[in-house]
């Protein structure tokens, strides 16, 4: 055992992501420079180059690996996630999300139309390469990436096209007054706007953290689809999220800038991809964040 395995279990983690990648079919999508997943080695070492890092992020609960492919389209993606998801629905083993995974399953309903809907402007930034990554703040100029730019920025994608990164296992985020404290770090808890979340990530517990991507959202509901049967961010179980990693600037047709969100229609359903504005505090009682520790090129 190597002395990273006592601090993350990288080669466990890296071959169930690996495993789902190619279940998933998404390592079918991958061309030019971004043909190929990086290899465990490759990833071994960029984990052991920031091992004091991940030592820290660990303790504080973040002990899963993400490989979030951010070269791939997002309408590609979002067609894969439709096509399991019609897969599921035609076998009829599909769930709710469970915090046990010994508890009974609650089958879900799956719509025999569309299955994934995206609001039209969120669709519109996205065809029209509008959508900012990892803004630094909310207003005229946030400040950021285009897609274009972010999958070739050594400081997001540590392998082109590729964000390697760490997030926390659970299916849910805390509840408000229900969060825990790890290694110092607050678990962040539902009930907060965009603006809020993005406050309290710049203070130093939250060192390295960045929102969501649209991408880091899809992969992330394949992961747990494929591995538990179960779809994610159920808006009735409080667990929609705010995809933080994202901004849509100010548009002729909304005058505001948007913060994107992803969550599960219970009652038509389907996956719902829209967003809102970044003080928004009519929806925070269902809606949370999730964040990943992205690691750098070494």
């Amino acid at each position: 055992m190597s002395t990273l395995d006592y601090i993350f279990p990288v080669k466990r983690e890296y071959e169930r992501c690996a495993k789902l990648l190619q279940q998933s079919g998404i390592l079918n999508l991958l061309d030019g420079n971004q043909k190929y997943l990086p290899s465990l080695e490759q990833v071994c070492s960029l984990l052991y180059s920031h091992r004091e890092l991940v030592t820290i992020k660990a303790a504080q609960g973040f002990n899963k690996l993400l490989l979030t492919p951010l070269a791939i389209p997002i309408p590609a993606l979002a067609g894969l996630l439709e096509t399991q998801l019609s897969l599921k629905a035609h076998s009829g083993n599909i769930y709710r999300s469970r915090l046990d995974p010994k508890s009974p399953g609650v089958p879900v309903k799956i719509s025999a139309g569309k299955k994934i809907w995206f609001w039209d402007t969120l669709r519109q930034a996205i065809d029209g390469n509008q959508l900012i990554y990892f803004p630094r703040h909310y207003g005229d100029q946030p400040w950021g990436w285009s897609k274009t730019e972010v999958i070739s920025h050594p400081g997001i994608c540590a392998f082109r096209g590729w964000s390697i990164g760490l997030i926390e296992e659970g299916p849910f985020t805390a509840r408000q007054d229900k969060a825990k404290t790890l290694a110092g770090r607050k678990q962040l808890e539902t009930g907060l706007s965009p603006r809020e979340y993005m406050d309290l990530l710049q203070q130093q517990p939250y060192c390295q953290e960045t929102g969501f991507t649209l991408e880091d959202f899809f992969i992330r509901f394949l992961t747990r689809l494929l591995k538990q049967d179960e779809i994610s961010y159920d808006r009735y179980d409080h667990n929609s999220l705010w995809l933080l990693g994202h901004y849509i600037p100010y548009l002729s047709s909304v005058k505001s800038g948007l913060v994107p969100t992803g969550w599960w229609h219970r009652v038509y359903g389907r996956l719902r991809l829209d967003a809102h504005r970044p003080g928004n505090r009519q929806c925070t009682s269902s809606w949370g964040t999730s964040t990943v520790v992205r690691l750098p090129a070494a």
